[in-house]
């Protein structure tokens, strides 16, 4: 553990998942349950391009595309804080049925006065999102053994990429014309796994009716002492290189997710195919490294993989058509090491106290990603640089998240001189 807090950890924060498996009940339902929220926004690979089809500018698409990542950007900090003291199971439930009342309202989107309707439903979207990954992720980090982080982390980001294996390619089916299929359809369809999430709901109730964070008695001054030794906690964690970091590289995965299929229509490849190869890399990666992920040394291994993941952008963007499928399947590889490591360097050197409110910190930096790489896109493109401008920026960001983790390798190794543990 590089970070180790100086109070005390109160005894109702352990876990059972301390002192049990990996795979547990509770950690097998929550995968479930994110693989299925993960489908609602898996789907929207195809937003920017029906977007562009129904004349919206290209401004106006990268602030609907980014207004939801918005949303969860400001609320999942203030949810995840207070989600820590209770009401986890209404919250969970009703975030649950608002994403599907959206999903299926793109349905009734009017052909004129469009882009308010959609940005109505998007922030409501952001809404509900924020409120149920902050529940996920708050019960998650207490299901993961100590120990077990990367591996932990490595599993449960399957949850984000099996949608991605599995959605494009089929939707590109659904949206052929001989189908009558639409975008608006198609998102609409996927209110399904919402009523399956509700259903999930139902078991996981008794793990978050638990309350993580109990309120101390207050002292004279009406101070609340759990809450200040948390952010007092958080404060000193050292994390913001890696907040940085997880910026940086998951600016690079939003635009390469939804402008990859404006980038083929240029170049002739499959968007289909770019998402299926590189999610069923990352998925066997993640299968076959999984038990030795705690064992790496991650700040290297984390800087090789962006600098790897910087050439293969400008490989989208500027390599020959042959190169595509090898260069998504080195894509595949770097994403299928760094995003599990980044997220055990925010696990290890979280308390138990802290664990859940560093990791949705970890997932606030996405979600800032969320809403400033689609204006980065919509900017690139209206600036004339087209589709390649957009993935020679991901490089560049995915170089930023390098120098990044060698800035936070640097500050480690001089605390660890001066005789601090952190």
């Amino acid at each position: 553990m590089f970070f180790h807090s100086h109070h005390a950890v109160p005894p109702h924060v352990q876990t059972m998942s301390a002192q049990g498996t990996l795979l547990s009940r509770d950690f097998i339902l929550l995968f479930c349950l994110s693989l299925c929220s993960n489908g609602h926004i898996a789907v929207f690979y195809c937003f920017e391009q029906w977007l562009e089809g129904i004349a919206v500018s290209a401004n106006w698409r990268g602030m609907l595309i980014s207004s939801m990542f918005v949303m969860v950007l400001f609320l999942r900090p203030p949810a995840s804080f207070l989600l820590l003291k209770g009401g986890r199971l209404q919250a969970l439930a009703l975030s649950t049925a608002v994403l599907a009342v959206v999903m299926l309202a793109y349905i009734w989107a009017p052909a004129a006065d469009v882009i308010p309707y959609v940005l109505a439903l998007r922030v409501l979207q952001g809404v509900a999102i924020a409120v149920q990954s902050s529940c996920i992720t708050s019960v998650l980090v207490n299901c993961i053994p100590p120990g077990q982080s990367a591996r932990g982390f490595a599993l449960f980001s399957l949850t984000v990429l099996l949608p991605y294996s599995i959605i494009p390619a089929l939707s590109e089916k659904i949206l052929l014309p001989a189908l009558h299929g639409s975008e608006p359809r198609l998102f609409a369809l996927t209110s399904v796994l919402a009523f399956i999430s509700l259903l999930l709901v139902i078991p996981l109730a008794p793990r978050l009716r638990q309350v993580e964070l109990t309120s101390t008695p207050k002292d004279s001054a009406g101070e609340n002492d759990g809450d200040k030794a948390l952010w007092d906690s958080v404060r000193h964690s050292g994390l913001l290189c890696i907040f940085f970091a997880c910026l940086c590289f998951s600016i690079m995965t939003v635009l390469a997710i939804f402008f990859m299929k404006g980038l083929c229509s240029l170049t002739g490849n499959q968007p289909s195919s770019f998402f299926s190869t590189y999610t069923l890399t990352i998925i066997l990666i993640r299968l076959l490294t999984s038990k030795r992920l705690d064992e790496m040394p991650q700040h290297s291994v984390s800087f090789a993989c962006a600098f790897v993941l910087a050439l293969c952008m400008l490989g989208f963007a500027w390599g020959p058509q042959w190169a595509f499928i090898p260069i998504a399947c080195l894509y595949g590889l770097g994403i299928g090491l760094l995003y599990p490591l980044l997220a055990s360097l925010v696990y290890n050197r979280s308390t138990p106290v802290t664990r859940s409110f560093n990791s949705n910190m970890m997932m606030s930096s996405f979600d800032a990603s969320g809403m400033l790489a689609p204006l980065v896109g919509g900017l690139v493109i209206h600036a004339g640089f087209g589709y390649r401008g957009v993935f020679t920026a991901t490089a560049v960001s995915v170089t930023l998240c390098s120098l990044w983790i060698l800035l936070d390798w640097l500050r480690f190794r001089t605390t660890q001189q001066k005789g601090f543990t952190k």
